[in-house]
């Protein structure tokens, strides 16, 4: 560590030394702001993962005109096999599965026993191959296919599905406008703190002025007190989100299991971590800027 280094450090934890409650206050506050919205990536990513496993299990059933003729049918059986997304074909015959639908119900329901004709059609379900583009060549297809002669309908969950997506767009938009917010709110917090920092070291920093120091040697303190401030906020909240995150799984991941088929609660993928330490750095280099720029700007015009 050479000279600057060494002083640097040491100026900057006088600093913090000096103006201890002010540092601490600043660092609860952006914890806080940090951990409220780690606790809505959370969320976010869970609730991508558990989109992305029900992705894989989604499929395509093409439900057939009771008077369907035998060329549409092959025409529709055609469609099926030239199209290489589709994995699998299932043909259920309408017999099948009424006798697959009253196996279930009949003995919860005596409605379906006293039934004496069978209301479902002959069906497909197709399975496609898993890829990031799965659920769009399901719904290409679906349109394509729906509109054919002697299809009835088409199923995949599109309404659940739509209201998922609109719901997750509507929750990266709500993380997106309030991780703006934050964003502007600590790097205020921390030129605040600065500020205070500053003015209770202004005799000193007029003095550095006076023996000849730059702008540069009298900020480089209040910049590195700035980051830490953001920093230490960050990585106290990513801790607090891990701690969230192992509750959670300890008393709850056995029902999201049963409940989600398997699905395993997960921490913070690794670019959000990043990406939060980056944030803590950006914040606290630019409150602190914000606020030393402002006073040596001020210090030159008089």
């Amino acid at each position: 560590m050479n000279l600057f280094s060494f002083n640097l450090v040491k100026s900057t934890f006088s600093n913090i030394k000096s103006n201890k409650q002010l540092f601490l206050l600043s660092v609860a506050t952006n914890f806080i702001a940090f951990t409220v919205l780690g606790v809505f990536f959370l969320l976010f990513v869970n609730l991508d993962i558990l989109f992305s496993s029900w992705d894989k299990h989604i499929q395509l059933v093409v439900y057939l005109d009771d008077k369907i003729s035998n060329s549409n049918k092959k025409k529709i059986e055609l469609l099926f096999n030239s199209n290489n997304k589709i994995n699998s074909i299932i043909f259920i015959s309408r017999d099948q599965a009424w006798e697959n639908f009253r196996g279930k119900f009949s003995s919860k329901s005596k409605f379906v026993t006293s039934l004496k004709f069978n209301p479902l059609p002959d069906s497909y379900t197709l399975s496609f191959a898993s890829g990031s583009d799965r659920l769009k060549n399901i719904r290409d297809f679906s349109e394509k296919i729906k509109n054919e002669k002697g299809v009835e309908s088409v199923e995949y969950g599109e309404k659940w599905i739509s209201r998922f997506e609109q719901f997750m767009i509507f929750l990266k938009g709500f993380i997106l406008t309030f991780g703006v917010v934050l964003f502007s709110g600590m790097i205020l917090i921390i030129s605040n703190t600065i500020k205070l920092s500053i003015y209770s070291r202004k005799d000193e920093i007029n003095l550095m002025t006076l023996l000849g120091a730059t702008h540069h040697f009298i900020k480089a303190p209040l910049l590195l007190e700035g980051v830490l401030q953001g920093v230490t906020g960050a990585l106290l909240s990513l801790v607090t989100v891990k701690l969230i995150h192992l509750y959670i799984v300890f008393w709850f991941q056995g029902s999201l299991e049963s409940i989600f088929r398997g699905f395993d609660f997960q921490y913070l993928t690794n670019p959000i971590i990043y990406s939060v330490i980056s944030t803590g750095i950006i914040i606290g280099v630019l409150g602190s800027s914000l606020s030393a720029n402002q006073f040596l700007n001020r210090r030159n015009s008089e």
